[in-house]
């Protein structure tokens, strides 16, 4: 089996892990923590990084760390952006995965892409743009295992102002005050480990290395997918390789996964999920036709020429 997604653990993770260990330093208050927020900082492009448990404990932060009683959210991503807006008390109001002009806006730069949407008071979901981008105001990375770069679970929030960089570290915190158990607000434990943090230093130091085999293998599929696969990839750093057939996209997915080649659908929407039986009932099109026609082919930094090219030739056996 080919698998969709694998990281590649091949720097400085052993190293880093072992001396965080060794050192005693395993929890949220290591040494590692401080090093991996200076650095992606650095590398994205922003003053301040808050390193946090997930992308969801990223997003829910931020949100609260700006006040937001309400925000429009794609339907057509995943549903960790509801939740975490949920959680963080804010109302959400869906739109279709089109650039839209609100105040209050969570832009979801959905598979490399970047959300053109302009708006006031803006979260950036950048879990899946792996370009260094100056934020409005507040943006979100997961560091789940099929990201750029991973800590297995983990993710960060990026701001140049300071009063969100500050909210958002009391919030991941406890809320504790100045005076310690003593809470004025109610926050939760979303501290990343020093463990986790040593993974992700690590990554972080070969994300150049990350990104050139991404592009490298961007390119060997363009050049060799079947003529009537629509890709949706041909961007500077795709995070997974997406494409759009005439064939319903869960058939595709069950022939190609009994071929020995493993891929996902794109994201059910969230005004469809029946979690959200009580959602007044919609028609979103765009983010509809995408879960019916749309799903990506294996991505990992594992992947060779040789099998990108076996996967397109299965692809075009199907079709």
């Amino acid at each position: 089996m080919i698998r969709v997604s694998e990281p590649l653990l091949s720097g400085n993770e052993k190293k880093y892990l072992c001396q965080a260990i060794d050192e005693g330093e395993v929890s949220s208050g290591g040494k590692f923590v401080v090093r991996f927020e200076e650095a992606f900082a650095d590398w994205s492009g922003n003053k301040y990084a808050i390193a946090v448990s997930s992308g969801t404990a990223a997003i829910e932060t931020a949100i609260w760390a700006m006040s937001m009683k309400y925000i429009f959210i794609p339907t057509g991503t995943i549903i960790s952006c509801y939740v975490g807006a949920h959680r963080a008390g804010a109302r959400v109001l869906l739109h279709d995965n089109v650039s839209v002009a609100e105040e209050n806006l969570m832009r979801c730069h959905l598979f490399g892409q970047f959300d053109e949407s302009i708006g006031q008071h803006v979260v950036d979901d950048l879990s899946q743009y792996w370009t260094p981008h100056k934020v409005v105001d507040v943006g979100c990375y997961s560091l789940y295992a099929n990201k750029l770069i991973t800590s297995g679970e983990g993710g960060v929030i990026v701001t140049n102002r300071k009063d969100i960089y500050d909210a958002a570290r009391y919030y991941r915190n406890l809320c504790h005050s100045e005076e310690r158990f003593v809470h004025f607000d109610i926050g939760y434990n979303f501290r990343m480990s020093n463990i986790q943090a040593a993974l992700a230093l690590a990554q972080l130091e070969q994300i150049d290395k990350f990104t050139e085999i991404k592009q490298r293998n961007r390119d060997i599929y363009l050049k060799h997918l079947p003529p009537s696969v629509y890709s949706c990839f041909n961007v500077r750093v795709p995070w997974m390789y997406l494409v759009q057939t005439k064939q319903p996209a869960g058939e595709m997915v069950s022939k190609l996964s009994a071929s020995g080649v493993e891929c996902r659908r794109f994201f059910y929407p969230i005004h469809m999920q029946p979690c959200f039986r009580s959602m007044k009932r919609v028609s979103f099109p765009v983010s509809e036709l995408m879960w019916e026609r749309a799903f990506y082919l294996p991505s990992g930094l594992n992947l060779t020429e040789k099998e990108i090219i076996h996967v397109c030739n299965i692809l075009r056996g199907l079709l």
